[in-house]
């Protein structure tokens, strides 16, 4: 499976930067999550190997439409030694705690203009490596869409946009529901397998 991606828009708009070959190169046009998972473990090792995951991040979120793509090139590369930083920090603490990570990539506003939470949550997910004990998962509008109309969770208040705490208690819904499904046997299940699901299962609705 994997997304299909632009590999040569994205070489082309990173300009020189050492990483963009290595990011995309795809043999088939397609970004999978191992690729991702390969650069969210080296992502704390650097504040360019959190950038590089970053890219990579997005362009899986976005596939082959680069709608606000060059905006958030300009917002990382116009200040990218502070960003970079704060992404390699966001990778770091991604991997122990939902909130704070998800704080220090939206204190207040985003740290990456044009990135909201359906995207930098993604970065957040790769960056835990694949780790099934990993606490941050992916976030958007139709997860949040299947919690709210599909599982009677109320716990999201916005579309696009949500605090710390409800980012915290939605990874922690998650994984209590995976635990509980754990319980009774069977092949396991993890919290990022039902995020899937319910995005799957919104894009259908």
């Amino acid at each position: 499976m994997g997304v299909r991606v632009n590999r040569d828009w994205w070489v082309a708009a990173l300009g020189d930067t050492p990483f963009a070959d290595e990011v995309f190169e795809t043999d088939d046009g397609r970004l999978r999550r191992t690729q991702l998972f390969r650069l969210g473990e080296r992502a704390t090792e650097s504040p360019e190997d959190a950038r590089r995951l970053l890219w990579a991040s997005v362009a899986w979120g976005t596939g082959r439409r680069h709608r606000l793509n060059r905006a958030r090139l300009r917002s990382v590369l116009g200040r990218q030694d502070d960003v970079s930083a704060a992404l390699q920090q966001a990778a770091e603490v991604s991997r122990t705690d939902s909130r704070a990570a998800y704080r220090l990539m939206r204190p207040g506003r985003n740290t990456v203009r044009y990135l909201g939470p359906p995207f930098f949550t993604k970065f957040l997910y790769f960056a835990g490596g694949g780790s099934p004990a990993h606490p941050c998962l992916v976030l958007d509008s139709l997860v949040a869409k299947a919690l709210r109309q599909d599982c009677g969770w109320n716990g999201l208040t916005g579309r696009y946009v949500w605090s710390a705490d409800e980012y915290a208690a939605y990874c922690d819904l998650l994984t209590r529901w995976a635990d509980e499904l754990n319980e009774d046997g069977g092949d396991p299940v993890r919290p990022d397998q039902l995020e899937y699901a319910m995005f799957d299962h919104g894009r259908h609705s």
